[in-house]
């Protein structure tokens, strides 16, 4: 992996495109020279991504402090996430990232671009800014304070927990049992 021991890691992932904020990440790097930077993910579309020529430019010369690992398996990706001190997806739209809940099963402290879906799903669990200043803030705000850190350590393995297979399993399981005995009682099932 050829990443610095003695330097805070952040790792963000995903396509290489304009929706995912790389252009904030990439401003971040070069705001935080101290701080090792790494974007696991490439261009899944090759030319015809979105911004393909600007962010190519970019890949090509990045900040000293930013690494660009292309398009990873996932093995891999989990072995980044595990060495990150802090994830960062500063995307201005998504679905429902699963790296989101990726980084909280490896314990990563989350920061995310402050969107209504999060705010929605996983409010409490993560770190949160509305614009690169925002951002920017938290992550020296992160860098200087180990109990902050160790805070949102914490709430990723809660969050871990909270959005796990079996915890999901069960809430779908009770959900339609609650509906079973709704439609029983109400003589719609026999």
């Amino acid at each position: 992996m050829n990443i610095p021991l003695d330097k805070f890691v952040i790792v963000g992932d995903g396509q290489v495109q304009e929706r995912k904020g790389v252009d904030d990440f990439v401003k971040l790097a070069e705001a935080n020279p101290n701080i090792q930077f790494i974007w696991a993910g490439g261009f899944s579309f090759g030319k015809m991504t979105d911004g393909y020529a600007h962010f190519k430019k970019i890949i090509d010369n990045p900040p000293k402090n930013l690494k660009f690992t292309g398009i990873v398996p996932r093995e891999e990706l989990v072995s980044y996430l595990n060495i990150a001190d802090l994830f960062l997806l500063p995307s201005f739209d998504e679905l429902f990232p699963m790296s989101v809940l990726e980084a909280f099963s490896c314990n990563t402290p989350v920061l995310l671009r402050d969107l209504d879906l999060y705010q929605a799903i996983i409010d409490g669990y993560y770190m949160k800014g509305r614009n690169f200043e925002e951002l920017n803030a938290q992550i020296k705000s992160v860098v200087s304070n180990p109990e902050k850190m160790k805070k949102y350590q914490k709430l990723s393995a809660e969050a871990s927990q909270e959005y796990s297979e079996d915890h999901l399993a069960k809430i779908w399981y009770d959900f339609y049992m609650e509906q079973y005995e709704i439609g029983r009682k109400l003589g719609q099932i026999k």
